[in-house]
């Protein structure tokens, strides 16, 4: 069966990679499978076509990953009606709707899911998202199915003996700002690992304009100074991009006695490994709130997640709350 894959900007970053790479495994297909991207290249396995125009013989077209941008949303959306408007039948296949795209009122063209062969998405708030939105085909919660992918520890060979506290922080300057009158909680919720090392997980290319790794410093410099940090190679982005894969990923996180971040997949890996998670709310993204609230029947013990009573514009120190969640 001839199939396209549409996602918003395909294998950006180890999350997108993860989920697609999931999606390419679960929903049967013909190789290759066709990709709608705007790069000239794909990872093995895939084809790139040319982004928002429909490639001739098409008899599948797969919704997948996750989407933050409404234009580009209602752009796939339109791809996905011109494809079922020729005959192709359409799956929806691990979708998570976040931040613009996840808007309250339905964009233009979201009618087309109503002729779903299937609905299966990410996490509960997508869920809501969609029938918020009045999408009459069912919909199934997949619980971040990509968190199952077979753990590959080839480069957890070289890291020490011991507790090891995983770290995986999403940057920016409103990320920074969130934090500061939370560092005395984040500081406490990490007095434990205060003598471990730290890995950083890095899950967007180093070096490039949303590089993890500048926030993950930071992090540590201010609640755990003179942390070791590992795998300083994780740094360089043509090892990065050669190495660092979700399977690989998935290992480093079991290998972590205790994983603290604000993104979803490391925490999904987590809960996956049976490893603690220290999930941190922190800005406006909620990512790992929505991750935190779908697995919460399935958490190890020991996690928890931290986050603000409120949000007020100038939060005072102690203006956090702690909640925890265990398995």
């Amino acid at each position: 069966m001839r199939t396209l894959l549409l996602a918003e900007t395909p294998f950006r970053d180890l999350p997108s990679a993860a989920m697609l790479l999931e999606a390419a495994e679960a929903v049967p297909h013909d190789p290759p499978l066709l990709l709608a991207t705007r790069a000239r290249r794909a990872p093995h396995g895939f084809v790139p076509v040319m982004a928002e125009e429909l490639p001739e013989g098409i008899e599948q077209v797969v919704l997948a990953g996750a989407f933050l941008d409404r234009g580009l949303l209602k752009a796939a959306l339109a791809t996905a009606a011109a494809a079922v408007a020729g005959g192709a039948r359409l799956v929806v296949h691990n979708l998570a709707l976040e931040g613009w795209a996840a808007r309250h009122g339905a964009p233009e063209g979201a009618g087309v899911l109503d002729q779903a062969e299937r609905i299966a998405v990410r996490d509960h708030r997508t869920a809501n998202v969609l029938t918020l939105w009045r999408i009459a085909a069912p919909l199934r919660i997949l619980a971040y199915p990509e968190r199952h992918v077979a753990a590959d520890p080839v480069l957890t060979r070289t890291l020490p003996p011991g507790p090891i506290l995983g770290l995986a922080i999403r940057g920016g300057a409103e990320m920074r700002r969130s934090w500061q009158p939370r560092l005395p909680a984040i500081a406490e919720a990490l007095s434990a690992a205060r003598s471990w090392p730290v890995l950083p997980l890095p899950m967007r290319l180093p070096g490039g304009p949303d590089d993890d790794l500048p926030a993950i410093r930071a992090l540590v410099e201010a609640v755990l100074p003179g942390a070791a940090l590992l795998l300083p190679e994780l740094a360089e982005p043509r090892f990065w991009r050669a190495r660092l894969t979700p399977a690989r990923c998935k290992a480093l996180v079991a290998r972590c006695a205790l994983v603290a971040t604000n993104r979803d997949l490391p925490a999904a890996y987590a809960v996956a490994a049976g490893v603690p998670v220290l999930g941190l709310a922190l800005g406006a993204d909620r990512r790992i709130v929505s991750c935190i609230a779908t697995l919460a029947n399935e958490l190890p013990p020991g996690s928890a997640l931290l986050h603000p009573a409120a949000d007020p514009p100038q939060p005072a120190p102690g203006s956090f709350a702690s909640s925890s969640a265990r398995a």
